[in-house]
């Protein structure tokens, strides 16, 4: 009887042996911005993996004072990833998200239960053949509402949106 490992934590649907633990293991990058949120997201739920998160946030945009042993500390249950929409134009990558979890230190005086939401627009590149995490906008404004012209691409590309995504 073939042997089942547990459900990936990014809730794919698939197993975790199938899913990110490939991505965690370093055997196969992800190929896509959202493969890549989804094992980074992984590795928070799981715990133990700062090392997988240190080395996928690109090294121009993380904080120089991060190690992988700081990413390993955990102050919440992660009980659920939401992906509400993935871009890629060429290099770059956007994912919406709504990672659901439970403060593990709630503030004095909330609920021990309370369960909180992060909603963020994160943004990706692709080096050398490999996704990086570069950073994200926390709550950000709907994808549906659209950009000036002129304005610059909520995408991130650094172009002006009537050139990138929003013709």
């Amino acid at each position: 009887m073939p042997q089942t490992t547990p459900p990936c934590p990014c809730g794919s649907g698939h197993n975790y042996a199938d899913c990110c633990q490939p991505h965690h293991l370093d055997e196969r990058p992800p190929a896509t911005p959202e493969a890549l949120m989804r094992s980074r997201y992984s590795a928070f739920a799981l715990g133990n993996l700062g090392y997988y998160l240190y080395h996928t946030w690109d090294p121009d945009t993380r904080d120089t004072a991060l190690t992988p042993e700081l990413l390993d500390r955990r102050d919440c249950d992660w009980l659920g990833l939401e992906i509400l929409e993935s871009r890629v134009r060429g290099s770059q990558g956007t994912v919406t998200f709504k990672a659901h979890y439970r403060p593990l230190n709630p503030a004095p005086g909330a609920a021990t239960e309370a369960k909180a939401v992060l909603h963020e627009r994160s943004r990706f590149r692709r080096r050398q053949g490999r996704w990086r995490y570069l950073d994200g906008e926390i709550d950000p404004t709907p994808a549906s509402a659209s950009p000036q012209r002129n304005a610059p691409c909520p995408c991130g590309s650094g172009k002006k949106a009537k050139r990138c995504c929003h013709p």
